[in-house]
């Protein structure tokens, strides 16, 4: 078997850890932005250069900053019981 192929195989078998820090979760901000530029990409009927870029930063920092209002609501919740 190439070294590639176990490569991969090893990543189901010893999965990466992912940690719940600050750091950790600034991931979300690369998958929020290509969710936001895909979704408008496929609901815009005429892509017009200007408008799809407002439209995908207007979807992205929504999305953004709800999942870190749920996120602050939730951590309050967790740490008052």
């Amino acid at each position: 078997m190439s070294p590639e192929i176990v490569s991969i195989l090893a990543g189901f078998m010893a999965p990466i850890e992912i940690h719940t820090d600050w750091r950790s979760m600034l991931w979300m901000f690369p998958l929020l932005a290509s969710i936001a530029i895909i979704y408008k990409a496929t609901k815009m009927r005429v892509l017009f250069w200007k408008r799809f870029v407002r439209e995908v930063v207007v979807l992205f920092l929504t999305v953004s900053l709800f999942m870190i209002a749920v996120g602050i609501v939730l951590n309050l919740i967790v740490h008052r019981l």
